[in-house]
């Protein structure tokens, strides 16, 4: 089914409002780092409390999307300029996505209220199909070798190479494995696919109704 500009704008918004969405409640998963902190023993790794680290966390958290905060404390941690300027980085990306998901989230809700009630959110069926099948791609690559899709995900977003952190000069990396990231990974894509989930059968249910037979 050859897709509209106006249905190829509609599925646009709907995709990143999803996308900031699930990066949104992935960012704030705080029970994910609290499992990985008492379950891979990071109090070891680190020299420092469960209780501690979750502080440490809470802080990063709280700097990356608080446009108010202004300056990052690890308190427990030292960190270079690198490292500092690394997260930087990331609070502009983790703001700008949140400015996103604020605009787009509302207007993608609306947008599927309003085709649900003219039964016509089957024409997001094709969309979604397309995004599930590259989200499982990108999955399966994962599966494969995770640790090159990261080094590729941060070349990507990334035009230094602050995010390499040294453990001699920002330790905090410690409580940071790479397992964690994978996590976090997985968790996005699982939220993002539930989504799609709940599109697809409201398009495959406004299907059925708009068909005469």
């Amino acid at each position: 089914m050859k897709l509209t500009a106006q249905q190829i704008g509609i599925a646009l918004i709907i995709v990143l409002g999803s996308l900031s969405f699930s990066i949104f409640l992935t960012i704030n998963s705080i029970w994910l780092f609290d499992l990985n902190s008492h379950l891979f023993h990071l109090s070891a790794a680190t020299g420092i409390s469960a209780d501690k680290l979750h502080v440490v966390y809470l802080r990063m958290i709280n700097y990356i999307q608080n446009p108010f905060v202004k300056s990052l404390n690890l308190k427990y941690f030292i960190s270079s300029d690198n490292g500092l300027k690394h997260f930087r980085d990331v609070r502009h990306l983790v703001i700008f996505n949140n400015i996103v998901m604020l605009i787009l989230g509302p207007c993608s809700i609306w947008i599927i209220h309003r085709l649900n009630k003219k039964s016509l959110t089957w024409i997001l069926l094709t969309p979604v199909k397309v995004v599930t099948v590259l989200s499982l791609v990108i999955i399966s690559v994962m599966a494969i070798n995770f640790e090159q899709v990261f080094v590729y995900f941060h070349e990507i977003l990334f035009r230094n190479r602050d995010w390499i952190f040294d453990p001699n000069t920002d330790p905090v990396i410690n409580m940071l494995p790479d397992t964690f990231f994978l996590e976090c990974f997985s968790l996005f894509f699982i939220l993002f696919l539930l989504i799609q989930g709940v599109i697809y059968l409201l398009g495959k249910r406004s299907l059925n109704r708009s068909d005469p037979s």
